[in-house]
């Protein structure tokens, strides 16, 4: 290739560039720094997953070390001739038309859509939540649109529901996902509040609120969003939209609000065709697990024994029965967005990077080690010939950043650090944070959390289209929660400044913890926005003198209990053992051992599943009832229940009698039998 294919390429570039920093072509040369300008990882990992998409082989590591024009134009150049066989099929497996085989039949959830589905059960450590987002818009009676149209919102929300299988998802008892074809119409629930007083209707919307923002949907019957409509004594409406994250993530929502109101407007409105279906995307990422694991898994697994776990923060010694998520927030205006991005520049780091070590450094100041698992979500949506930007679903991962805010380094430095780190990690984010915790707990012994969360959104435009904005109004109440997160830090751009949030599950901290820590990571990021030479200090001086520290050291943020060691008591429970450790390959067992906490995943869950039905029948347990007890005794009790109990007891008494042979004994036991 010659030096005008180059220069084409650096102009390919330049366009999709400015486009994503909303820069002005002339501001950005060949040998600009693009993280400087403001690109972040985020960013740079959708471009690599795009470029990967059309068959050009790119290494993360090295554009991330070299964020120039030029040098990224050279690394593409380099992979031309792959992108000849993109024709044919695509590098990470995304093919160019549908795969289309049995469409709705059954197929894996996702990583994410199964620790999602596990961390549902209440005995899972900060258990008992369902993932989901939950958001209000208000439309005030002197818009030109009047009010929202209960009909026409139901005309538009089945329409979506038509076009986006991933809305009517079914979870199976064996953790498998559903798209049926047909579907129930979907009613929107309205409450008529016309005829209410101000403060009886606001009492009302408070406790719709309260039940929405914490609601667990039954997506195993299909139940995987909630949209409902209150009609104000103003003549106000406001617009409650809930949805699951097994159904769709933060990306698919934003999706999602905006083609209802699209449809709303007009239900035969053209929307962009969908080349492919979730299934098909979740298909071909399948077919690269094997890949995935041989390349960046082993790199996970190279580190595993120097990584540490989640902070270790002032929690309570009990939660509620009943979670509670609450949020804190603030707004960046324009001009000091614009101002913190500029010092964001000239410290050589990106926003996100900056807000990250930020919520870093608050959250060491209150833990017992300065040295823990951030949790950092990715939306890694591929793109290129087959675009499946519109395509609802989770296409969620993340990566498990090694923090460490040792020594009163200044702010700049540990930014910069942060960022690197967080760029190698990056660069191998296709072999999930989910898979890396299990691994992290299989090399432990117990299970392993990291629930603390930085969430960032930046440079994927507003949060909401202005579609949605003109048809159901302004939002006015956003909220998030998951399991096994007590903290989600969340960054994105509104109204043309910045929106930070923090998600936080307020029941299992100790009293007046979040709003010390909130206060001064607002204070924190307001100086660094203002004050240039906050930059060349350590902004640990900053804080608070006094601050409530975990009691005890030994209790992680995930409220690990230590558990009693019995050792298998009964013929079943031996059973139950001797088909445990074949599968997990582990030499403890105990009757109380967790299967999730001793590592096991939906792989070896689904090879422990086959084991336990090819000894006690196929009725004896599926992967519901697993994870409802996923423990050697909740395995024996759930057969025990399920099955015809003296058959089982026979079974297991049988079984446990064959193993006790040795192989000669047992090769003597066949003879006679023959």
């Amino acid at each position: 290739m010659n030096d005008k294919t180059l220069t084409n390429i650096v102009l390919r570039l330049q366009s999709q560039v400015v486009e994503r920093l909303n820069l002005a072509k002339h501001s950005i040369n060949e040998d600009s720094d693009l993280f400087a300008l403001g690109l972040d990882s985020l960013s740079l990992m959708s471009l690599v997953s795009q470029w990967r998409s059309q068959g050009i082989d790119v290494n993360f590591s090295q554009l991330a070390k070299t964020p120039t024009l030029i040098a990224w134009a050279r690394q593409i150049r380099a992979g031309e001739d792959k992108l000849q066989q993109a024709a044919q099929t695509s590098l990470n497996g995304l093919p160019n038309n549908r795969i289309g085989i049995q469409p709705h039949a059954p197929f894996l959830l996702a990583p994410m859509q199964y620790a999602y589905w596990v961390g549902r059960n209440k005995n899972q450590p900060l258990g008992g939540v369902a993932a989901h987002l939950y958001c209000e818009f208000q439309l005030e009676a002197n818009k030109a649109a009047g009010f929202i149209d209960p009909v026409q919102l139901e005309k538009a929300i089945n329409q979506l529901v038509k076009r986006h299988s991933s809305l009517r998802l079914i979870v199976d008892a064996e953790g498998n996902q559903i798209h049926p074809a047909t579907y129930e119409a979907y009613k929107v629930m309205v409450t008529d509040l016309t005829q209410y007083s101000q403060p009886d209707a606001e009492n009302e919307l408070q406790r719709l609120r309260a039940l929405y923002s914490s609601q667990m949907l039954d997506i195993e019957a299909g139940e995987v969003f909630s949209l409902a409509l209150s009609l104000l004594p103003d003549g106000s409406s406001r617009l409650h939209f809930d949805i699951d994250m097994v159904a769709a993530d933060a990306l698919s929502y934003r999706t999602l609000l905006k083609e209802l109101a699209t449809l709303y407007r007009f239900i035969d409105a053209p929307l962009a065709e969908l080349p492919l279906s979730y299934k098909d995307c979740r298909t071909a990422a399948n077919q690269q697990e094997a890949f995935i694991k041989e390349t960046s898994g082993k790199w996970w697994q190279s580190r595993i024994a120097k990584l540490p776990e989640g902070p270790k923060l002032p929690l309570v010694d009990s939660l509620n029965t009943q979670p509670n998520t609450t949020r804190r927030h603030f707004h960046f205006n324009q001009a000091l967005k614009i101002k913190f991005y500029e010092l964001c520049k000239a410290n050589g780091v990106t926003p996100s990077s900056a807000l990250a070590t930020v919520l870093a450094e608050t959250i060491a100041g209150w833990c017992v080690e300065p040295r823990f698992l951030l949790n950092v979500p990715l939306f890694q949506r591929p793109m290129g010939q087959a675009n499946v930007s519109g395509v609802a679903g989770d296409f969620s991962s993340s990566i498990l950043v090694d923090v460490d805010a040792t020594g009163p380094v200044k702010f700049s430095q540990l930014a910069q650090q942060l960022q690197t780190r967080m760029h190698e990690d990056a660069a191998h984010a296709n072999y999930s944070g989910v898979h890396v915790l299990r691994d992290l707990g299989r090399a432990k012994g117990k299970q392993v959390t990291a629930p603390v969360v930085f969430t960032s959104a930046l440079n994927l435009g507003e949060l909401f289209a202005p579609v949605v904005a003109d048809v159901f109004g302004e939002p006015i109440w956003i909220i998030s929660q998951g399991p096994q997160v007590l903290l989600d830090a969340q960054v994105t751009e509104l109204n043309a400044g910045v929106l930070v949030n923090w998600d936080c599950r307020e029941d299992a901290f100790e009293p007046g913890v979040l709003d010390d820590m909130f206060a001064y990571f607002r204070q924190t990021v307001e100086s660094l926005a203002s004050n240039p030479s906050y930059w060349q200090d350590s902004i640990k001086v900053g804080l608070p003198q006094v601050r409530t520290k975990p009691r005890n050291a030994n209790v992680t943020a995930s409220r690990q209990v230590v558990v009693q060691k019995t050792p298998p008591r009964n013929p079943l429970e031996q059973t139950v053992a001797a088909l445990w450790q074949g599968v997990l390959e582990c030499e403890e067992v105990f009757v109380e051992q967790d299967l999730f906490a001793a590592g096991g995943d939906s792989v070896l869950a689904s090879a422990l599943i086959a084991q336990l039905r090819e000894v006690f029948g196929n009725h004896a347990m599926d992967m519901k009832k697993l994870f409802c007890a996923p423990t050697i005794a909740g395995i024996s009790d759930t057969i025990l229940t399920a099955c015809d109990s003296e058959e089982v007891k026979s079974i297991a008494q049988v079984y446990c009698e064959i193993l006790s042979l040795d192989d000669e004994a047992l090769a003597a036991q066949l003879e006679a039998q023959i």
